[in-house]
């Protein structure tokens, strides 16, 4: 079967690795505006099925033209062109997926996923499939949430961490610096006492304790997608346990988190536009974007990474708490993919992040592609059925992203 992928980043370079690896998908079309490096992710990680093309997201109607054909478009790039993807998806009558509902440059996370949700009806009446939020988080965390919730009497509390460590001799963006340092600008969506509430950016910090070799770590409140989504769907899906509570917490060395609070802190990171001298408007994310580094090329990257000079490594977890048989109970969830090292021994040029968003994400891929996943409508991972979140949960065991369960029960 045929895949369009949209972009042709770090984030299509291992999904193009990863499909290129599937008997069931027969072609890949790799598409980035650079249509250059597209070329060199057809050609470095495509298994002899990926071809390159120019694309501009923004044009649903080149979008569509290139779907012809696909069974699944695959959006691997910025939140932005979500809806321009999506209207494409519905002319070339395809399936689609991504890794975010993300911030746009005029709305939050959960103003985007309510508009690309309203969308429903439309993918419904065409019995196709929109998987939306598919990578590591919002993705995997949500898959976790789902089971835990499912598996719950009662459910009152779901907090979801994401922790990193990460050191580099040289500049090196693993995620798009735009949508990281604009999601740390935007006061966080809480769900508490049953309602969505906004509270203060890098706030809320607790220190929680990870396995090694992350230890004990701060973690500070993110504006992220699971909050938007898991206290909409859950009752919907599994029925009311009562949920009142559901975080989304973002963690890593104190002295990074106190930089980052004091760049925000600054406004450049802000994407409201500001008025120069001059009487020109620029957003100052804008500015600060055009003046970052260029990645290295992926020859140099793995060159680095293999000599054990980058430290790229991350945890997610999902704790789910509530009652099982009348008991209070907790089911955690965590998960610790390949660290950089070990990911450029398998596809060189990549990272953790990339490797960690990206091979979720290509199994969801997989488990539409081969009809596993087959469920019309726009929906999110925690609405799947137990059987495709199973599968998937022990397809990333497989591609070295190991889950690990604990059930905790007060028995006195």
């Amino acid at each position: 079967m045929k895949v369009l992928i949209v972009g042709a980043g770090m984030q299509g370079q291992v999904l193009t690795w990863n499909l290129g690896r599937n008997p069931a998908v027969t072609e890949i079309v790799v598409s980035d505006f650079d249509e250059a490096r597209a070329q060199f992710v057809a050609g470095q990680v495509g298994n002899g099925k990926a071809r390159a093309i120019f694309i501009d997201a923004s044009d649903a109607d080149a979008v569509a033209k290139a779907a012809e054909g696909a069974k699944l478009v695959v959006n691997a790039v910025v939140p932005t062109f979500n809806m321009a993807l999506l209207h494409a998806c519905l002319k070339a009558g395809a399936d689609y997926l991504d890794m975010a509902s993300g911030q746009t440059p005029t709305q939050t996370i959960d103003e985007a996923w309510l508009e690309q949700s309203a969308l429903d009806a439309q993918f419904k009446k065409a019995g196709l499939t929109a998987l939306q939020s598919c990578g590591m988080d919002p993705g995997v965390t949500n898959t976790f949430a789902a089971n835990g919730y499912e598996d719950l009497d009662k459910c009152f509390e779901i907090r979801i961490k994401d922790y990193a460590l990460f050191d580099s001799p040289v500049p090196l963006q693993v995620w798009s610096q735009e949508t990281y340092y604009t999601d740390c600008a935007q006061p966080p969506l809480l769900y508490e006492d049953g309602e969505f509430k906004r509270v203060e950016i890098f706030g809320r910090k607790e220190f929680y304790q990870f396995p090694e070799p992350f230890g004990l770590g701060p973690c500070i409140c993110h504006d992220h997608e699971e909050v938007t989504t898991l206290p909409r769907l859950l009752p919907k899906k599994f029925g009311d346990k009562g949920l009142r509570y559901v975080d989304f917490k973002m963690g890593t060395e104190e002295a990074a988190i106190d930089g980052d609070a004091a760049f925000v802190g600054t406004g450049m990171t802000s994407k409201n536009p500001v008025t120069l001298k001059d009487g020109s408007k620029v957003r100052p994310i804008d500015v600060y974007v055009a003046t970052l580094a260029p990645n290295p090329p992926a020859d140099e990257l793995a060159r680095l990474a293999l000599a054990g000079e980058i430290l790229d490594i991350g945890i997610q977890v999902v704790d789910c708490i509530g009652e099982k048989a009348g008991k209070p109970t907790t089911i955690h969830y965590g998960v610790v993919g390949p660290d950089i090292r070990r990911v450029n021994e398998l596809i060189p040029g990549a990272t953790c992040v990339s490797y960690g968003t990206s091979t979720p994400a290509a199994i969801y891929a997989e488990l539409i592609v081969t009809g596993k996943i087959d469920q019309p409508g726009v929906i999110a991972p925690e609405l799947l059925d137990r059987p495709a979140r199973d599968e998937f949960i022990a397809e990333m065991g497989r591609r070295e992203m190991p889950v690990t369960y604990r059930l905790e029960t007060q028995i006195n």
